[in-house]
Parts: C-alpha cells; structure tokens; sequence
C-alpha cells in the first residue's frame, strides 16, 4: 500500500524548503520597507533647506527613538537590539522557541528606528526575523522541541543568505556564530535554506553585487600587502575599543529604570541626530544615519577625501553606539562594514600622500577594512573573509583580506575574550559560554544559573492592588512574580496562587500586604546550578529570583525547578 507519509529526513526537508522561500520573502520585504522609510523620512528631512532641515535632521532620529522606546517597552520587548543574542539564548536555552510577535516586531521597529535615522542595520535583525518565522514554522507543524530546536540555525542561514545576498557566508555563519560547530543533520538543511533565500532575493532585486568595486589586479604590490597587515592591526585595536564602549554605554543605560526608561532610545536617536546633522551640514554626507550604505559605496570607489572619511569614520562609529546601547532596534553588521571602509579608506589615503603614490591604495583597503574590524568586532573570521568576496565579487585580493582579518580577529580576540554577542547576553545575565566548554567531570551542575534562568521577567508594582494584579496575571503562565517599588527595585515575591485567593476576598489590598520581604533568598547569574538546587531544598518554593551583582535592586531573570529538570534533559540527551 502506497502511503503519503513523509518520512522525518523528507519532512525535514520540505520545512527547510518552506523556511528558505518564507525568509527569502521576509527579508526582501524588510529590506524594501527599510528602502522607502529611509527615503520618504530622514532623506526627505535632509533636503529641507535652511537650518529646518538642520533641526529636522536632529529630532527625527529622537523622536523615532521614542516611538519605537516605548513599542519595545509595552508591546514587543523581544524587538530591542540586533536579535542575534536573542536567538543564540533561544537556540540553546529555550529549545528554539522564539515567539511570532518577535518577527513581526523586529520587522516594523527595525523598519521605523533605521528609517527614522538610527545608525543601525538590517541584517542582524534580518536574522531575527528569518529565526523566529523558522521556530513558528516547527511549532505551527508540531514538532517536538528539540526539532524545532534543529530549525532555527536554517532560518538564520535564511536571513543573512537574503539580506546580504550572500549563500556561502550565510552558510558558514550559521555554524561559525549560532551553532558554534558542524552538526551533520543540520548542514544540508542550511544549504538549502540558504541557496533559496539568495535565489528569491535575487529573482526580487536583481543579481548585481551588493557593491560595485574598481577592477583590481590579480596581485597587490608589497606596500599594499605591508598595509593590509597595519590596517589588521589597527582594526583589531579599534574593533576592541568599538566593543568596549559600546558595552559600557549600554551597561549604564541599563540602569536607568522606572516608568521613564523607555525614553532611552530617544536620547541615543537625539546625540545620533546631533553627530549626523553636523557632519551633513558641513561635509554633505548622510552616511552617519540610518544603514549609509551610498557612502559605503563611494568609499569603495575611492572617491572620498581624507576629510569625509575621518569625519565619517568618527561619527558613524559614536552614532552606532548611541543608537545601540540606548536599547533601539537594529544591528550593528552594516555599522561595522561601513566604519571598517572608512577605516581603510582614509589608510590608504594617508599612505599614498605619505608615499607620493597614487592609485588603488584607497578603495583596496577600504575594502580590506570592511572584513577586518567585523572579524574584530563579530568574531566570525570564515564569515568575514567569505562576506567580502560575495559582496564585491572581486576574489582578487584574497591574500591582503585574510591577512587583514586574521590579524584583526587574532588581536581582538586576545584584548577581550568574550565576543560581542555573548557579551551582551551576560550583561543580561544570560552565560552561555559555559556550553561548548563544559567538561564531562564537572557535570551540569557546575553551570551557572543565568544559562537555564528565564530571562523575560514579568513584575507586581508593590502598590497595585491584588484585583489589578490577578486582572494582569491570570492570562500568563508564570507561578511567581518578583515584586518591585515605584523605582522598579526588588522587594520581594508573591505567587499567583496567593494573588488569586486573596484577590477573591478582599480586592482592594495591595500586592505589598501579601508578598514575602526582601529576605526572601535570592541567585545571582553566576551562581552554579548544584547551589540553587540547595536553596530549592530549603524552601517551599518552585521559583528563586535572580539579581544583578552591580545593581541588586534589578531582577535579571527567575530560575525555577522545571528550568533545572529541563538543563538535565538537555545534558542526558546531548548526544542523541
């Protein structure tokens, strides 16, 4: 008897199929909304003469912040930052399970942080968006967990193939960054996703390279070689420093709370309108705001001087920044290939006036720089180098490339060991370096709690009353809610159960009549699992809550008995 059951390697296949068209259309149509957006908002801005169109240049950037501040804050929390850290957490924490809203999210406030003037990109949350439409498709079909698990490395695959037209790098990308090594079952999954993406993309805008570049020579002279490795190790310095502030900005942003934090990302969009609107008012150049990818291009041409370059360099690379750590919504890959360009742009330009040689220095280690500082700064080497040639389609400087790379990845790598994504996921009290790197001996329970803690915090205001509380809660799934004052600090926890009952009895109380006090034990992130269990034993409780050790009063995530037994699954089955 025939029989149209597929079987799990050909259902597997027809999702991956599924994954590939649905992400290449996703990320044509973000691309195409971040397209009109920045042309109908921040570039019409810009061609207001007069010093209204200065001012313009200034506030929208603010006031797209602000929108998409307080979106992030009410409506889609998960749309906040690049979405690639997000995506790592729900590939090795949550089994892949990333919720639709963060798709639909990060589609519309990508689309209205960058197109408002946000110096941030589209690939990142291109990824995003690709991952999440991936971990929707597995649970739409029902799939088990670990399943959907398996899915989400082809919807990255998927985003980064469309949003840069890139397969191979896309490919490489998804082992190298979210995977971390080459798991068989996957691999031809991820081919697949990636080469229909990159089909669909190409079928929708045109097969034409991202960036066209001058004709180079199969070989580079000595000097532009000697220069590629100065620029490597520059960029490895400045991909450091770039990391650096960029964490410690958004370390202090972080602790800005109460009902008014959401405004952050309109500060970090009013200082980027500032830096933009000074550098377009003199120099004629929008590169600072939104993706500037029209400067990118002629930086690569060769055809900026010294002045635009430094100029472009500094204020893209301080605008990134704001825009970032303030909490807007967007990546920093596009960032990074810009400022990485003016970088080796304006390189090339000292050393031919130094040299009294003129010729291709310019746009070659423009070029160069653009793969150096985002292996410095994304710790992704093969994507790095596969990046540029697929972006340019010019495999003639190959050699200058990887050394260039190689040398910035290797520098960067050894100023600060943790890359950039991992960094933001533990100042979000989320560790998962600790995964690849476990020993067999030291078991799971020497893993720190912020690897398996649930990271989304749902809060009770201390003065609320119970029926407002049990209004609010009684749609969710959560046991055990932290309880904080007005300043959002951690004072306590209450249970749902306790909420319910006496919200039944007496509604008008507050939730500070019935919570536990602050002595209540608490984890913190780095506190491992086998010392958590202990405070499970000692209490009645199935749920702790986990705070910051630089601030106590913020409650970073709750750890709970399911997250523990879950970790156990995950490390007994590890190598089914």
């Amino acid at each position: 008897m025939g029989r149209l059951a597929l079987s799990q390697k050909g259902r597997f296949n027809v999702l991956a199929i599924l994954i590939g068209i649905l992400s290449g259309l996703s990320a044509v149509a973000f691309h195409k909304s971040i397209h009109w957006a920045e042309h109908n908002w921040i570039y019409r801005v810009s061609q207001i003469p007069g010093w209204l169109g200065v001012l313009g240049l200034i506030f929208l950037p603010a006031f797209g912040g602000l929108v998409v501040g307080f979106l992030i804050k009410y409506w889609a929390p998960e749309a906040a930052g690049s979405g690639i850290p997000q995506v790592k957490a729900a590939y090795f924490l949550k089994f892949g399970r990333i919720r639709f809203r963060a798709a639909l999210g990060k589609f519309i406030l990508g689309t209205a942080s960058i197109g408002t003037g946000a110096s941030l990109g589209r690939e990142g949350p291109t990824v995003h968006l690709s991952a999440a439409i991936a971990s929707w498709v597995g649970r739409w079909f029902g799939l088990a967990p670990r399943q959907v698990m398996a899915l989400i490395p082809l919807g990255c695959a998927g985003g980064i193939a469309a949003a840069f037209n890139t397969p191979l790098a896309a490919i490489v990308f998804a082992i190298e960054e979210i995977m971390g090594d080459l798991k068989h079952k996957a691999f031809a999954g991820i081919v697949m996703v990636a080469v229909i993406a990159a089909v669909i993309e190409r079928s929708l805008l045109g097969t034409d390279a991202m960036f066209q570049v001058p004709f180079h020579p199969d070989h580079l002279s000595g000097l532009g070689l000697a220069m590629s490795l100065v620029l490597g190790v520059i960029a490895g310095f400045v991909s450091h420093a770039f990391v650096e502030c960029m964490l410690k900005a958004r370390e202090r942003v972080k602790l800005v709370r109460g009902k008014y934090s959401w405004m952050m990302p309109g500060v970090g969009g009013l200082l980027t309108g500032c830096v933009g609107a000074l550098v377009f008012k003199n120099l004629g150049h929008m590169g600072v705001f939104g993706i500037g990818y029209l400067d990118l291009s002629e930086a690569l041409a060769g055809s900026l001087s010294l002045g635009v370059l430094v100029a472009l360099f500094v204020g893209k690379f301080a605008s990134t920044i704001f825009s970032y750590s303030s909490g807007g919504s967007g990546g920093i890959f596009a960032p990074t290939l810009f400022i990485g360009a003016m970088l080796g742009g304006a390189l090339g330009v000292l050393t031919e006036m130094v040299s009294g040689q003129a010729g291709l220095l310019p746009h070659v280690l423009a070029l160069v720089g653009m793969g150096a500082l985002f292996a410095g700064v994304i710790r992704a080497p093969v994507t790095s180098i596969l990046i540029i040639f697929e972006l340019t389609r010019d495999y003639n400087l190959i050699l200058p490339i990887m050394v260039a790379n190689l040398t910035s990845y290797a520098i960067a790598s050894k100023l600060r060991q943790v890359p950039i994504y991992e960094a933001l996921l533990l100042q979000d009290g989320v560790n998962l370096r600790k995964f690849p790197i476990l020993r067999p001996s030291q078991g799971w329970q020497s893993m720190p709690v912020s690897s398996i803690m649930t990271n989304t915090v749902h809060t009770l205001q201390a003065d609320m009353s119970l029926g407002d509380a049990y209004r609010k809660i009684k749609d969710e799934g959560f046991k055990v809610y932290p309880v904080v004052d007005a300043e959002m600090h951690y004072i306590g926890l209450v249970h749902r159960k306790g909420v319910k009952i006496v919200s039944k009895q007496s509604p008008q109380k507050q939730v500070q009549d019935i919570f536990i006090s602050d002595s209540f034990p608490k984890v913190y992130p780095d506190t491992k699992i086998k010392d958590v269990a202990k405070q499970f034993v000692n209490t009645e409780w199935i749920a702790l809550p986990v705070v910051s050790r630089l601030d106590e009063g913020r409650v970073v995530g709750v750890v709970t008995l399911h997250d523990i037994t879950r970790q156990q699954f995950l490390q007994e089955t590890k190598g089914d």
